[in-house]
């Protein structure tokens, strides 16, 4: 997975204006400066993200830094949410508009309303999951949570629970009380918050509807112009699949979308992904079909997709699968 910088340049800022300075971070996770972070660049990998949450908790010695950052001003700097959110008429439109612009940085939004009468329920699914860095994540979205549900009124009778999912750390309940309130529930098997639903239709006090709609039409803008790049990725993966056996490079496939080399590289980075990944992704899809379909041998798959020899197809199919061709075509008819 791919996500926008937009992450990165929001945690070493977070680290700047929170005291700790961001630099030797930075340099952990090969960037010079702040600056160098372009958050309207190449997307990056995911595990380039999950390093820096990792150093950010090294370098400032707290296991709870979560909590800081969740809350931090630095949050107001970037993106488009922000406008969104302090202008919204309620705060189901501010939940809403976090799952329709995620695609903006990210392929999904890591907060998810369960509204079921008489409460309703904030699920946080982290983008990154297990280890310091997973729990950083998660802690950093509940407490952005609570944030969002304090915006909106919420007082310590409105939030009935909260689901964290960690040990409770030594010594740091009342730290964890500060932040998010008392109904705490350590160990759980997921992360979220329940509260009073009466809060998600509750006009909130800071709207403006001139402000919001221009934020939704700024953002409107941005989230068109990503699924124009999206376009563009399933016409190559649909001209690939109808081109094979032959590989085409991707010179041929720009030409065929109407772009250059150059700006199809671009576009396909700012989806996370790259030529050689749909090519590979185009290759599964017409496998499985065509393993499926039983109508060809394994070898005569591994011709229709390009490959040089039928070891190498083995090869290719384990990695995607984590089975050889055989074994996966007998689990279908079983």
């Amino acid at each position: 997975m791919h996500i926008s910088p937009m992450h990165l340049k929001i945690l070493a800022y977070t680290l700047e204006v929170e005291g700790h300075g961001a630099s030797a971070v930075l340099q952990r996770c090969g960037y010079r400066v702040l600056d160098d972070i372009d958050e309207e660049g190449d997307w990056v990998p995911l595990a380039r993200f999950d390093e820096m949450m990792a150093a950010a908790l090294e370098h400032t010695g707290d296991p709870a830094f979560a909590l800081v950052a969740g809350k931090s001003l630095a949050l107001m700097r970037y993106g488009h949410m922000v406008p969104l959110v302090l202008s919204a008429p309620t705060l189901r439109a501010v939940i809403q508009d976090l799952d329709r612009y995620a695609a903006l940085v990210q392929d999904r939004s890591e907060l998810q309303l369960e509204d079921a009468p008489p409460h309703a329920r904030i699920h946080v699914q982290p983008l990154v999951s297990g280890g310091a860095s997973g729990h950083f994540r998660a802690e950093f979205a509940v407490t952005s949570a609570i944030q969002m549900l304090r915006f909106a009124g919420a007082d310590s009778v409105d939030i009935l629970r909260i689901d964290l999912g960690l040990p409770e750390p030594s010594g740091l309940r009342a730290r964890y009380e500060a932040a998010l309130g008392n109904r705490l529930h350590f160990g759980q098997a997921e992360w979220g918050v329940v509260f009073n639903r009466a809060l998600l239709d509750r006009p909130l006090p800071a709207h403006d509807p001139v402000a919001y709609s221009a934020a939704r039409t700024r953002a409107e803008a941005a989230l068109q112009a990503v699924q124009s790049r999206s376009d563009v990725a399933e016409r190559v993966r649909q001209w690939l699949v109808a081109e094979f056996p032959r590989v085409a490079a991707i010179g041929e496939a720009a030409r065929h979308v109407g772009v250059s080399e150059r700006t199809l590289r671009r576009q396909l980075s700012a989806l996370g992904t790259s030529y050689m990944e749909l090519v590979q992704q185009s290759q599964r899809l017409m496998a499985e079909q065509l393993l499926a379909e039983r109508r060809l041998s394994i070898k005569q798959v591994a011709d229709e997709l390009g490959f040089a020899s039928v070891s190498t197809f083995h090869r290719a199919f384990r990695r995607w699968t984590g089975h050889t061709p055989a074994t996966w075509q007998a689990d279908q008819g079983a």
